[in-house]
């Protein structure tokens, strides 16, 4: 199967647009296409996260148990992307997202493949460490809330 359309998928989102034809080929050769039922989970809250998805089309539903409450962070839609926190932290997932639409179509773009470029491309690095700040910043703005 050719990686042309994932390819494509990463040069739209602006995220992925400092990288060069050959860092995005690598990308898309360790990435697959998933599609996920409404209100089927994608990443669990507590689980380790093997990839970051992106988002070709549907919407998904973030949310967070904190302070013995389900807060809902965010609903992301088309062109957007999540799990970037795990892959950089290593940690485990922050929170919950779930399919919302009655189908999302998401490409995991596999954590492996993100550390490397990531290791070898300090602007990317600078760029997803900016994004996951942001991120922190607006979930415990809202969990405080």
């Amino acid at each position: 199967m050719s990686t042309q359309p994932i390819q494509d998928a990463l040069q739209a989102l602006a995220i992925f647009q400092q990288l060069d034809d050959s860092e995005r080929t690598y990308l898309a050769q360790h990435a697959t296409q998933h599609t996920f039922a409404a209100n089927e989970v994608i990443i669990k809250e507590g689980d380790q996260v093997q990839a970051m998805y992106l988002i070709r089309q549907g919407v998904v539903r973030v949310s967070t148990s904190a302070m013995k409450r389900e807060v809902e962070l965010k609903k992301l839609g088309t062109g957007s992307y999540f799990g970037e926190v795990s892959v950089l932290s290593g940690k485990t997932a922050t929170a919950t997202v779930t399919a919302y639409d009655n189908e999302v179509v998401t490409i995991a773009v596999a954590r492996e493949a993100l550390n490397e470029l990531i290791q070898n491309n300090a602007e990317f690095r600078k760029t997803l460490e900016g994004v996951t700040l942001a991120r922190a910043k607006d979930t415990i703005s809202k969990v405080l809330k």
